[in-house]
């Protein structure tokens, strides 16, 4: 439950005394500034309309941040962004105010607001006349701003063929700033993404080289004749556009509100790639990201993503009703998982369904296998292992890793000949051809090889009494293999196997970061994840809540040696749902470019993933 905000505003009088109004906020979030319409308005020039928001971020802890660039004083030092405890005081100085902010009586949020002693502020009405001694400001103001109209627009537009030759270019006049790494190379050719003049940069100019599914030769050669150092990303939209467009909030500012209107009126929409990545502009300082992570670095040309996940997913349900989404404002009050798991079988089609993570969550998958039994250092499959393994390159007490094999960010398909094979024999005695050993992963050859091979031009001759001491208790198949209710004369049949490779298909985790593998101080080992050395089950789902991700994610080097980002992008692609985000090196591409003359190559192009 969030905790409640009391704001106090003690007003002194002429005379000597006070006068003091107390009001609740309920929301957990109170916005500061100078405008009447702020939860805690400040009447001071120096204060910007919108200055800052105090937010409840937990139990006894609020974010302070500034909308701008403007700093404010806490406890005496300048910031424009802190999390504050507040079982202690703190002081807030924004202008000719003091905000003292601590902890109530009642367990509520208590906010003193006072302005300081000896400093009204009885602002000059000559400081902000438009009269002046010698040249008025009105005039000077309508002087410069006919010069400039003329200097840059009409005369460039007028005369483009000679000034073309000339050292003022109009392009140059027009630009707010340099192009990122990754466009540079059209720094000269500003028609490629301005294929209008006078209208906003459309879509349809950043998916000639980047839409997902085009001729992607084509698209490569025609962006390498351009002379660009380094290939395209492909991208797909993150849902229908139309849904977007519903799902996008309106602007939280008043200033923005009304810079919205003028954009639709001047045919300038929001709904565009160029809405969210702006070019022309350098990366500012991000006060919260790892020191060890900067790889936008701050007044460095670069895209800038000027609209992050929770302005849409924080009231998603509000503007989308029928969304299956659980709103999300931030990483404090992310749902927990719900992986994707096998609950059945259709015949032989397993049916995938999404469950919720409790000490009895459980997968359908066909196997019978226990965990706690192999992983176990001093039992049985501990020494058949350092007995029998020596030949398949362990030869020691199992681990994880004996058979869950590393293959990029994932693991290798377990196959039971290669990770099984060395202790669990598939060898079969009986029939005219004496041991035979079973084809594990050809379930139609299994009956023939039980029941003494084929006979000839009639198929395999099946011995049903064979068969049913094979899936009966202590048979050669129950030891690993769910067997189940079946027509014709057994009456019983071995179940279907399916292990889903991914079971957070929306939310991708990638076991080849290095603090996911156990590299590092602080680093996470398997163990600290799944708890499989305590399951006795296959049917357990080992993967644990989101709140171990939280031990990392969302600290600081002074938290845990292991600090990770909290960012949605850290876990989400948002042009390739279901799929890992662009991460290292393609992060490289985009952000810092390479080196003149390097063309990455043979990057996987995404696609559509199955579960």
């Amino acid at each position: 439950m969030t905790q409640t905000i009391t704001l106090r505003l003690i007003t002194r009088q002429a005379g000597g005394g006070e006068i003091v109004r107390t009001r609740t906020i309920d929301w957990g979030e109170a916005v500061i500034g100078r405008a009447t319409q702020c939860d805690i308005c400040l009447d001071d020039l120096a204060v910007d309309l919108e200055h800052a928001v105090l937010k409840v971020v937990g139990e006894d802890r609020i974010l302070v941040e500034a909308y701008g660039n403007d700093p404010f004083l806490v406890d005496g030092k300048p910031t424009t962004r802190i999390e504050l405890d507040i079982t202690g005081s703190h002081t807030i100085a924004i202008g000719d105010y003091v905000l003292v902010i601590a902890r109530g009586p009642e367990g509520d949020i208590a906010v003193t607001v006072v302005r300081k002693e000896g400093e009204e502020h009885h602002p000059t009405p000559g400081m902000f006349s438009l009269k002046a001694t010698m040249f008025g400001r009105r005039r000077m103001a309508w002087t410069l701003g006919v010069a400039i109209f003329l200097l840059c627009l009409i005369v460039p537009l007028a005369g483009r063929g000679i000034l073309d030759q000339a050292r003022i270019h109009p392009d140059q006049q027009w630009s707010t700033g340099p192009l990122s790494k990754a466009h540079a190379f059209l720094e000269k050719d500003c028609q490629a993404c301005h294929t209008h003049a006078f209208k906003a940069v459309r879509d349809t100019a950043c998916l000639s080289c980047h839409q997902q599914g085009g001729d992607t030769a084509r698209i490569d050669a025609r962006v390498e004749a351009k002379g660009s150092p380094f290939l395209p990303l492909l991208i797909s939209d993150h849902a229908a556009h139309g849904r977007l467009v519903q799902a996008m909030p309106p602007p939280p500012t008043l200033h923005g509100k009304i810079a919205a209107v003028f954009e639709t009126v001047v045919d300038h929409p929001r709904d565009r790639c160029a809405s969210c990545h702006r070019e022309h502009t350098t990366a500012p300082p991000d006060p919260v990201a790892p020191k060890t992570a900067d790889i936008l670095r701050p007044g460095k040309p670069a895209l800038v993503v000027v609209n992050d996940c929770a302005a849409c997913h924080s009231k998603l349900k509000m503007r989308l009703s029928d969304t299956k989404l659980v709103d999300t404002p931030d990483w404090n009050r992310h749902p927990d998982f719900r992986p994707l798991v096998t609950q059945g079988f259709n015949g032989a089609q397993p049916v995938l369904q999404r469950v919720s993570l409790t000490s009895r969550s459980v997968e359908q998958n066909g196997l019978t296998f226990s965990h706690r039994i192999h992983m176990n250092p001093l039992g049985g499959a501990a020494r058949q292992a350092i007995v029998l393994g020596a030949g398949r390159g362990y030869g020691a007490a199992l681990t994880c890793q004996s058979c869950h094999r590393p293959d990029g960010g994932g693991f290798k398909p377990i196959q039971m000949e290669r990770d099984c094979g060395a202790c669990h024999s598939l060898a079969f005695a009986g029939g005219p051809g004496g041991l035979q050993s079973l084809k594990h992963h050809d379930l139609r050859a299994v009956p023939g090889v039980l029941a003494g091979g084929p006979t000839e031009g009639a198929g395999p001759k099946v011995d049903p009494a064979v068969l049913r001491r094979a899936m009966a208790p202590g048979g050669l198949c129950v030891d690993c293999h769910t067997i189940r209710n079946g027509s014709g004369p057994l009456g019983a049949q071995i179940s279907p196997v399916f292990l889903v490779n991914r079971v957070l298909p929306w939310g991708d985790f990638n076991h080849g970061v290095s603090a996911h593998a156990g590299v590092g101080a602080g680093a996470a080992a398997c163990a600290d994840c799944h708890k499989a050395d305590a399951s006795d089950r296959t049917q357990d789902v080992l993967i644990q809540g989101i709140d171990t991700c939280k031990k990392c994610h969302g600290k600081t080097e002074h938290d845990t040696p292991a600090f990770a980002g909290a960012q949605c992008s850290e876990c989400h692609s948002y042009h390739q749902p279901g799929q890992s985000p662009r991460t290292g090196q393609d992060r490289l591409f985009t952000a810092l470019g390479l080196p003149a003359g390097q063309k990455p190559r043979g990057l996987p192009t995404l696609g559509p993933q199955a579960p």
